[in-house]
């Protein structure tokens, strides 16, 4: 027969603890947890890292991208640029010359910077830094109007050096070329009743290939 519970109805009984045994003292597993809560909100969660180890992550990867930049500098390996200084220059001139032009048939800011080769949100950056900077506008304009021909000169400087691999690429993916027998077998199983996204999977490529070989039907 279960023995029953020795404790006085009168105390007050924890809710972590069982009824049995010997009566013990009430509130212990409450006041366990409170001290708990307390040293946690004190002095943070337990880590599992090392003392050494530990950090913000921030903080880390700041360090990490100095160290990075101090290597760097020891062994004089900066990025190569995208074009020649030559076409730097004229690109600047003539960002300056669409900022200061008041003509009605003035060009649009896309369609310069395509004419540029560079991206709108960098003349945007021109305009901006040429409202502030006057200094800039007057070195600028001190090598006069620019040309076609200076900006042709200045390509033919950065197709050399790019020639020579002394600057960066592109960017720009390349398509990967794709075998005449592949491009045959993709438009006979389209033609057969294959979706698109099916080619894609069960030939492993990409849904783009896909699009481009089906284009030339």
């Amino acid at each position: 027969m279960p023995r029953a519970c020795q404790r006085s109805p009168l105390a007050p009984l924890s809710p972590l603890e069982p009824c049995g045994g010997k009566p013990g003292k009430a509130g212990n597993s409450a006041g366990t947890l409170e001290r708990c809560t307390r040293r946690v909100r004190e002095k943070g969660m337990p880590s599992r890292y090392k003392k050494k180890s530990r950090g913000d992550s921030y903080d880390a990867s700041i360090r990490n991208l100095r160290k990075a930049r101090a290597r760097r500098k020891e062994l004089g390996a900066y990025p190569r640029p995208f074009r020649s200084k030559e076409e730097q220059l004229m690109v600047r001139r003539l960002a300056l010359w669409r900022w200061t032009c008041r003509d009605a048939s003035r060009p649009s800011v896309c369609a310069w910077a395509k004419q540029l080769g560079v991206s709108h949100v960098w003349l945007l950056k021109l305009g901006r830094k040429f409202e502030t900077d006057p200094g800039e506008v007057r070195r600028l304009q001190a090598h006069g109007d620019p040309t076609p021909e200076q900006l042709n000169r200045a390509r033919e400087y950065t197709q050399k050096m790019r020639d020579r691999g002394e600057l960066r690429g592109t960017g720009r993916r390349v398509p990967r070329a794709i075998e005449p027998a592949m491009e045959q077998f993709v438009r006979e199983r389209f033609a057969q009743g294959w979706s698109k996204p099916r080619l894609a999977r069960e030939l492993f490529l990409d849904r783009r290939t896909v699009k481009r070989i089906l284009r030339k039907v």
